[in-house]
């Protein structure tokens, strides 16, 4: 089967409260809403460039949200890294060159999910 038959993916994240998480998203990692569902909303996608990410309202709160890892590409990520630092973001790691080619810096969402923003390196 050919590999264009994919053209995206699209993480759904458990979150407790959809509106705050999307306002994080909004207000501080520069994301606008795409979609919602509900009244109050309780299904969410947000995008910023080719990037869709869903949050799901969870119904049974009795057990703690599992933390996802989610993998951004970016095409500038000390500009990222820049742009969030300014609106005084606490970012995890810092910008760091890794040995399998990759530039990368890792920051938590309010759920606790990590999010690792990254672009390829040159490597020589």
């Amino acid at each position: 089967m050919p590999d264009d038959l994919f053209s995206e993916c699209s993480p759904v994240l458990p979150v407790d409260n959809a509106e705050e998480t999307t306002r994080f998203y909004k207000d501080a990692l520069g994301f606008e809403t795409s979609h919602t569902y509900g009244q109050p909303p309780f299904y969410v996608v947000v995008k910023r460039g080719s990037v869709h990410i869903h949050f799901s309202e969870r119904e049974d709160t009795t057990f703690e949200i599992e933390p996802c890892h989610v993998f951004i590409r970016v095409s500038d990520v000390d500009a990222v890294y820049e742009e969030y630092m300014s609106k005084g973001l606490e970012i995890e790691v810092p910008p760091e060159d890794q040995d399998y080619g990759m530039r990368e810096f890792d920051l938590l969402d309010p759920n606790g999910h990590f999010l690792t923003f990254g672009q390829e390196i040159e490597r020589s």
